[in-house]
């Protein structure tokens, strides 16, 4: 009989002991650190007091620097903020803490929010500090050096009054995060959709492109032809049928090789999208081919007629953009002694009106003509083109054999490894100054 009664009471015990803890918190004030951080604003808050205290949340780490994973993270988490709407700041609440806070100033992480559309809190402090809240959190790696920007790509959400905490990929579905948010780790407390299994939509089989784009991709982008407001990367609806394929595999394995480089599509991109920079994925070539692929079948699929891209629904800067993209440009060293040299480029119109490229000068020559190569009863014959007109979201090729600058009367030693500068003159009065590099072939 003993033993018997002996169980239960042990049993309850324990129950009311965890109880007990539960009502005051495991992860409280004895566990959690109540440093002083300052937020994008210059407000100084206490990291227990202040964030966490009897609050669901949502954490994660960034630097506004970083190359890679934390543009993904911030856009990720600006999708979950457009999904939980007026709740975040009110019962749900997000914090960025950057982890390069010599680097990191207020004003440089309200430049980086604002970027992004955020809403939430970007926070800096003491580095120290903020190591210490990570190791707290779950999110420091010990085995990384120090200096290396030691980064975790993990987030933690919980909800510090029911002491309910789990680390969370940032590249989860925004949806399921917004859930977890919103209800699991508020007890199901908003009221919920009814809904049946029958109305639920038939499960189908899907690529590797297309689980690729989901996971890398779809955090910044659309293939929709209908470009989201705010978005920070463009809808990419008829993208291969515009871009030069190798380009297109070169941007998808290293776009920040391609931006250190100015390539000039590249650098057109980064200003249009309020420059957030495309980050570094590391994709095979695989990869890129399957992304690729994918981009195109559902191209063929919505609209297989277009080859329109790129939005204009982008946030403009006030800074001079370029009027075109330059690709290809170089001027053709002359073999011997000649008052006439060729000139190459490509003009890339990535806005959504026509430019029309009206006149072309240069202090290195006399003039400056445009040319195009027609047959002309069995013969090719050269003929000057008044003007140029590059369609929205279109291109204009110069290049040997076509249509090509005649660059007449030069008034300088046109050698190998030298360039030209020309002033190319658009509608509008508008000037956009290039440099051609001069080559031998």
């Amino acid at each position: 009989m003993r033993n018997i009664v002996k169980l239960p009471l042990v049993f309850i015990l324990f129950f009311i002991i965890n109880q007990d803890v539960l009502s005051k918190g495991v992860w409280g004030a004895d566990y959690f650190p109540n440093f002083t951080l300052t937020d994008h604003n210059g407000k100084k808050v206490k990291f227990f007091d202040d964030l966490l205290k009897d609050k669901i949340v949502a954490i994660n780490f960034i630097y506004t620097t970083c190359p890679d994973s934390c543009p993904l993270e911030t856009a990720q988490l600006v999708k979950v903020q457009n999904i939980m709407g007026d709740r975040i700041g009110k019962d749900v609440f997000i914090y960025s803490i950057t982890i390069d806070p010599e680097v990191d100033t207020p004003e440089k992480l309200k430049e980086y929010r604002s970027k992004f559309g955020a809403k939430w809190d970007f926070l800096t402090g003491n580095e120290q500090e903020i190591i210490t809240i990570r190791r707290k959190l779950g999110l420091y790696i010990e085995e990384l050096k120090e200096g290396s920007n030691n980064h975790n790509v993990s987030m933690i959400v919980g909800n510090q009054k029911t002491s309910r905490w789990m680390k969370r990929s940032p590249f989860e579905n925004p949806y399921v995060l917004a859930d977890q948010l919103g209800n699991w780790l508020d007890g199901w407390k908003s009221p919920q959709d009814e809904r049946d299994y029958a109305d639920a939509p038939k499960l189908r089989n899907i690529s590797q492109g297309e689980q690729l784009f989901r996971t890398r991709c779809a955090i910044c982008h659309t293939v929709t032809g209908n470009e989201l407001p705010g978005a920070v990367g463009p809808d990419l609806l008829g993208v291969t049928r515009l871009r030069d394929k190798q380009w297109l595999f070169d941007w998808l394995k290293a776009p920040d090789q391609m931006l250190a480089k100015k390539d000039p599509i590249a650098m057109a991109l980064y200003k249009k999208y309020n420059r957030v920079a495309m980050p570094n994925m590391r994709l095979t070539q695989n990869e890129a081919i399957d992304i690729l692929t994918h981009i195109e079948s559902e191209t063929a699929r919505l609209s297989p007629n277009s080859g329109k891209v790129f939005s204009s629904q982008h946030t403009e800067t006030n800074e001079q953009e370029d009027i075109v993209a330059i690709m290809n440009a170089w001027v053709r060293e002359p073999i011997v002694e000649s008052n006439t040299h060729a000139g190459y480029f490509t003009l890339v119109n990535v806005s959504e009106k026509s430019q029309i490229l009206e006149s072309i000068s240069t202090e290195s020559y006399d003039k400056v003509e445009i040319h195009q190569m027609t047959h002309i009863n069995g013969l090719m014959k050269m003929s000057e083109i008044d003007s140029l007109e590059i369609a929205a979201n279109g291109k204009v090729k110069l290049a040997p054999g076509g249509k090509h600058l005649m660059l007449i009367g030069p008034k300088t030693n046109i050698k190998s490894g030298g360039s030209v500068e020309l002033k190319l003159k658009f509608s509008g009065n508008q000037i956009q100054v290039i440099n051609l590099p001069i080559k031998s072939k």
